[in-house]
């Protein structure tokens, strides 16, 4: 069954009430934690959230977070609700960190668990380095002609 969905870009920056009432939730949440290496949600003046909202009622289905800094964008955490997952909200999501990025003509960062590294493989990403269950992945930025 599909969800209807809009995604959004959020900067807590930009609107922290807003931001926090949709996300707040994930940040204090020991399960998200866990799913997300159990390492805390982190954001700050540089991060920009692609969100996931269910049409329905409201709620923030699925995220992506990314740090951005000259010339270079760490793609930082992403979580699906577990009622969510496997109905593509990630897919869309990734697919729009992605564009983003390659908008920004930026490399891509990301520093996941080794498992995960297959969900960003096969859009260009290498190994750059490991460590133990980690595993760096970048991207350089396509030339333009």
């Amino acid at each position: 069954m599909r969800i209807e969905c809009n995604v959004l870009t959020l900067r807590s920056l930009d609107d922290e009430a807003a931001f926090f009432a949709l996300l707040g939730r994930f940040f204090a949440s020991p399960g998200v934690r866990r799913a997300c290496g159990g390492y805390p949600l982190n954001d700050g003046p540089r991060y920009r959230w692609f969100v996931a909202q269910c049409r329905r009622d409201g709620r923030a289905l699925a995220f992506i977070s990314i740090e951005e800094q000259p010339g270079v964008v760490r793609i930082r955490q992403g979580y699906v609700r577990p009622e969510a997952r496997g109905r593509g909200l990630f897919r869309e999501l990734r697919g729009r960190v992605l564009a983003h990025i390659e908008q920004l003509q930026a490399t891509a960062v990301a520093r996941l668990p080794a498992a995960a590294a297959e969900h960003l493989q096969p859009y260009g990403f290498i190994v750059s380095g490991t460590r133990g269950r980690w595993v760096i992945l970048e991207k350089a930025p396509h030339e333009t002609p």
